[in-house]
C-alpha cells in the first residue's frame, strides 16, 4: 500500500462517506426485503424515456457498450467475462421499451425468479435506481397484464425500492446519490401506503440536500461529465412529469425541485455540445449513452429556454465559445468535486475545438471503466490537449476511479475580444512528491479565423514539457517542424504554427464510445526548460 497516495485520496472524503463505508460492511443487505403492506400502483399515465433505443436483444444475448454477450444458462444475468458496467446495463432494463410486450414480460418474470441473491449486481443501489423507474413506467404502460403476473411484478418492484432505501450510496455521493434520491421519490409517488411514504420522505430529504447542490451556478453538474449531466437532466425532468400527476404537498415540492434542477442542467448542457450535436468528451463522457441535447429539448420544450454563462464564479471552470459552426470548450476547472473525483481526468487547461461544423481538436473519451491500460490512458494528461511536465499526470489518478494528489485550480478569467472572439485564461498549481511544485498558466484567444494559445510554466530546476494536440479521426497532418497543415479529405482545414515549438506527428487512440477505439493523429512538441518557460502556438482556419 502506498501510504502517501492513500492519505491524499482519503483526506478529501466527507465524514458521511467514511461512516457509510463502515456501516455497509457491518449491516449489509442479506435478504430480499418483504413488505407487510399489499401495495398497488397509483393510477396515472406512463412517463416514458426520452429516447427508446433498439433493445440490442437478439433472443439469445444482448449488445451493450459495443460488445455482445450471450445471456443463457445459469449465468444469463451475470454473463461470464462481461465487465461490471456491461452487467449493470443488463440489469438497468432500459431496453424494455424496445422489446415486444411478450418478450419484455418473459424477461421480467425471469429476472424475479433468477435474481434471489441480494449480493448479485442487480441488487446494487445504482442498477436498482435505474431499473425500478423503468419497471414502474412499463407497468403503467401495460395495465392489462394478467392480475397474478402484475401483482408479482409489483411486489418485486416494491421490494427493490425498499432494498434501495436501505443501501443509499452515501459512501459515493455524486450522481449515484442523486439517482438514488430520484428513484426513492419516484417509487414513493407510484404507490400509496406507509412504506412508500417513508421512501418519499427519504428521497425528498436527499433531493433537497444533494441534487440541487450538485448543479453549479453555471448549470453544469459538479462531476463535470456531459454524459452524466444529460442522464440526470432526463431523470429529473421525467420525475417532474410523475409528480405532476400526484396530489399532495410533497409531490408538488418534488415536482418543483426536480423541474428546477433538471431545467438548469438542460440549459447548462447547451454549452457542452459541438456543432455536430454531440457532447464534448470531457471527463468520463461517451457518446451513445445519454440522450442528445436535441432529444432532451424536444421532449422537454418548456425547460430549454434561456442560457447560463460559463466561467462565472461558483461554476464548473468550463469556458465555451460558439460562433456559427465553430466551437471551443476550454477546461480551466477542477477535475470534479474533491469528495468524488472518480469520473475526472488529469486534463487541466485542455480544450476541444470544432471548425466549420466538424471536430478538429478532440479529447480522448472513455473506453472502459475496468481498471487497466485503456482506463489509464483515458484519464492521463497525455490523452488531452494540454501540457504534460516530466511525463507525469497533473493529478494522481489511479485504479479505475481513484485520485490522490490533485491540482489547486484558479478561477478562469473570461472576456470577449474583438471580432466575435473570446479570450480566456486559466491556471493551476500542483505539488508533486518528488519533483516539486509546478505552476501552469494558459491563455487562449479564439476568433472565427484563428486560435492562439500561450503557455507559461514555472518549476524549479530542470524539466521537460510536452504540448499535445489530438486531432479528430479523418484529419491528416502534413508538414514538419514548426508548421503543419490539417486536411480533411485533402481539403485544408487549418494551419498550425509556432515560433518556438517543433512538432512531431504520431498516432493516438480515440474512444468516443465505450468499447470503441479509433486511430487519430497527434502533434507533440517537447521542450526542456529550467525554472520557467513561455511557449505559444497558433492555428489559422480556412
Amino acid at each position: 500500500m502506498n501510504i502517501a497516495r492513500t492519505y491524499d485520496t482519503v483526506r478529501y472524503l466527507r465524514p458521511v462517506q467514511i461512516a457509510n463505508r463502515l456501516q455497509r460492511r457491518l449491516s449489509a443487505l442479506r435478504a430480499i426485503p418483504v413488505l407487510s403492506e399489499d401495495l398497488r400502483l397509483t393510477c396515472r399515465r406512463p412517463v416514458r424515456p426520452v429516447s427508446e433505443q433498439p433493445s440490442g436483444f437478439d433472443g439469445k444475448g444482448f449488445r451493450f457498450l459495443n460488445v455482445r454477450y450471450s445471456c443463457s444458462g445459469d449465468r444469463r444475468w451475470t454473463p461470464e467475462g462481461a465487465p461490471r458496467l456491461w452487467t449493470y446495463n443488463l440489469h438497468y432494463f432500459e431496453y424494455l421499451w424496445g422489446l415486444a410486450p411478450v418478450d419484455a414480460l418473459r424477461l421480467l418474470d425471469d429476472w424475479v425468479a433468477s435474481n434471489t441473491d441480494v449480493r448479485s449486481p442487480g441488487w446494487e443501489p445504482y442498477p436498482l435506481s435505474l431499473r425500478i423507474r423503468e419497471w414502474l413506467e412499463w407497468l403503467h404502460a401495460n395495465p392489462h397484464l394478467p392480475p397474478d403476473q402484475q401483482q408479482r411484478l409489483v411486489r418485486s418492484v416494491a421490494s427493490q425500492a425498499e432494498a434501495l432505501s436501505r443501501q443509499v450510496e452515501l459512501h459515493l455521493l455524486g450522481n449515484h446519490i442523486a439517482e438514488n434520491a430520484i428513484t426513492l421519490c419516484w417509487a414513493g409517488l407510484s404507490f400509496a401506503g406507509a412504506q412508500p411514504d417513508a421512501w418519499l420522505r427519504r428521497g425528498l430529504r436527499l433531493m433537497q440536500r444533494e441534487v440541487t447542490a450538485q448543479v453549479l451556478d453555471d448549470g453544469v453538474h459538479d462531476e463535470r461529465s456531459p454524459m452524466y449531466q444529460a442522464l440526470l437532466a432526463q431523470a429529473l425532468l421525467r420525475l417532474a412529469e410523475v409528480g405532476d400527476q400526484v396530489a399532495g404537498p410533497r409531490a408538488a415540492e418534488i415536482t418543483g425541485l426536480s423541474r428546477s434542477a433538471g431545467g438548469r442542467l438542460l440549459r447548462g448542457l447547451g454549452h457542452l455540445v459541438h456543432p455536430d450535436g454531440d457532447y464534448a468528451l470531457v471527463n468520463d463522457c461517451a457518446l451513445g449513452v445519454a440522450p442528445t441535447l436535441a432529444q432532451l429539448q424536444a421532449r422537454f420544450p418548456a425547460t430549454d429556454g434561456g442560457q447560463t454563462e460559463l466561467g462565472q464564479n461558483g461554476g464548473s471552470g468550463y469556458c465555451s465559445w460558439r460562433q456559427g459552426t465553430s466551437y471551443l470548450l476550454f477546461d480551466a476547472g477542477p477535475l470534479g468535486p474533491d469528495y468524488q473525483p472518480g469520473h475526472g481526468h488529469a486534463d487541466n487547461l485542455s480544450f476541444e475545438l470544432s471548425v466549420a461544423g466538424g471536430r478538429l481538436i478532440t479529447d480522448t473519451g472513455v473506453f472502459s471503466y475496468a481498471e487497466g491500460r485503456e482506463r489509464e490512458i483515458d484519464r492521463s494528461t497525455a490523452a488531452h490537449n494540454t501540457v504534460e511536465v516530466d511525463g507525469q499526470n497533473q493529478a494522481d489518478v489511479w485504479a479505475a476511479f481513484r485520485c490522490g494528489r490533485r491540482p489547486i485550480v484558479r478561477q478562469p478569467h473570461v472576456e470577449t475580444s474583438q471580432g466575435n472572439g473570446l479570450e480566456v485564461r486559466g491556471a493551476y498549481r500542483v505539488v508533486r512528491a518528488r519533483r516539486g511544485t509546478v505552476e501552469h498558466e494558459r491563455s487562449i484567444r479564439v476568433s472565427p479565423a484563428s486560435l492562439h494559445v500561450v503557455d507559461g510554466l514555472q518549476a524549479r530546476g530542470e524539466h521537460t514539457a510536452r504540448v499535445r494536440l489530438h486531432f479528430a479521426p479523418g484529419i491528416d497532418l502534413e508538414g514538419g517542424g514548426r508548421e503543419w497543415r490539417a486536411l480533411d479529405s485533402g481539403r485544408l482545414i487549418a494551419r498550425v504554427r509556432s515560433d518556438v515549438l517543433n512538432w512531431s506527428r504520431s498516432g493516438s487512440p480515440y474512444h468516443p464510445e465505450f468499447g470503441l477505439e479509433l486511430e487519430r493523429q497527434c502533434l507533440t512538441a517537447t521542450v526542456c526548460f529550467r525554472d520557467s518557460i513561455r511557449t505559444d502556438f497558433s492555428m489559422s482556419f480556412t
